[in-house]
């Protein structure tokens, strides 16, 4: 009985905990940005994925070709290219694991404690 009340009680104050991560939107902006430009070789890849799958080829010079018909790519293509990648970069980034947070709901938060102690 006493350890239900104890397990309850810290599944409370996580709770509160997650809360107050999701409304810090100074720690959301910070960590969002880290964690969708880290690390660096993932994001290329991430972005390349990201890419074929809309369409598009890197050049050389960076910029981007849409090889369906062979014109530059938009600015409004390159946005997208680049928020799917941000998007993958914070649904998978095996370093945001490792620091203990999560993404879900499109907010970084700390893991559960069961998660945490499955370490």
């Amino acid at each position: 009985m006493r350890q239900r009340e104890f397990d309850k009680k810290g599944e409370n104050t996580h709770l509160q905990v997650i809360e107050m991560f999701e409304k810090d939107k100074q720690f959301q902006a910070q960590y969002r940005d880290f964690f969708s430009k880290n690390p660096p070789a993932l994001r290329d890849r991430y972005e390349q994925i990201e890419a074929g799958a809309l369409g598009l080829r890197k050049e050389e010079d960076g910029s981007y070709t849409d090889f369906n018909n062979q014109t530059s790519a938009t600015d409004k293509q390159v946005q997208n290219l680049k928020d799917k990648t941000d998007e993958a970069m914070l649904r998978q980034n095996p370093d945001m694991d490792k620091e203990g947070f999560r993404y879900r709901n499109k907010l970084i938060i700390p893991k559960s404690v069961k998660d945490l102690q499955k370490k």
